[in-house]
């Protein structure tokens, strides 16, 4: 009995949804040659219907994925290279996200989407920096500020992710006997109610998303000029 009570109050307590119910809809706009931007281990690749090219630095947590190791506010490639790219969870982690947005602007074409999430309500995790989160209004801001169109823009995951992300982080910071009580009582709950419930508070999400979309008509100016 109490070795199954210790195993309930042992981490991780948030169960989170698998990248693909993640992105539900959102895949309909993953089409053509997309890029994968801060790939990380993230194997988007089932989500797409088209090319997929992984785009990261080079790191240790490399598993030969990687197509194009470069920074994220630098890649090498053509203007208009890319049908559509996603960001996800990567832009907290950057010390510069407005370069990183207008690289990703610039190797779009035109009529292009952008599908980029970002944390809001998260403990701090680094990776192996973590600089900044955003609200729905910053991140709106970010990304009109540099020629986006937005399409959509929503919070992501449940209340309950949100809490037990940070109710996990508060509860691992002390070893003392209040601390594993209340590990008892809340680890099992939050699990359970992240994995079943989709109660969702819009002022407290866990982070935010937003499909932008690169304008057509400054793509043919340029073309003009």
């Amino acid at each position: 009995m109490f070795s199954r009570l210790a195993q309930l109050a042992r981490p991780p307590v948030a169960v989170w949804p698998s990248l693909e119910d993640e992105i539900g809809e959102y895949k309909t706009y993953f089409k053509g040659k997309m890029l994968n931007a801060g790939a990380g281990l993230r194997d988007l690749s089932s989500l797409v219907d088209g090319e997929l090219v992984n785009q990261d630095i080079p790191h240790g947590l490399d598993n030969g994925n990687i197509h194009i190791y470069s920074p994220i506010h630098d890649i090498p490639v053509a203007d208009g290279e890319f049908d559509g790219v996603i960001c996800n969870a990567v832009l907290e982690h950057v010390a510069n996200p407005v370069e990183v947005v207008r690289e990703i602007h610039r190797v779009l074409r035109p009529g292009g989407h952008l599908y980029l999430c970002v944390p809001f309500l998260q403990p701090e995790h680094l990776d192996p920096t973590d600089f900044q989160r955003y609200t729905k209004d910053g991140l709106r801001k970010l990304v009109t500020d540099e020629g986006f169109e937005v399409v959509k823009l929503e919070g992501v995951h449940s209340v309950y992710t949100t809490l037990a992300w940070i109710v996990e982080s508060w509860l691992q910071s002390h070893d003392s006997l209040s601390y594993r009580l209340m590990r008892l009582i809340f680890y099992p709950i939050l699990r359970y109610k992240t994995r079943t419930s989709r109660t969702y508070v819009d002022s407290i999400a866990s982070a935010y998303r937003v499909l932008a979309r690169k304008a057509k008509a400054e793509g043919l100016s340029r073309q003009v000029a």
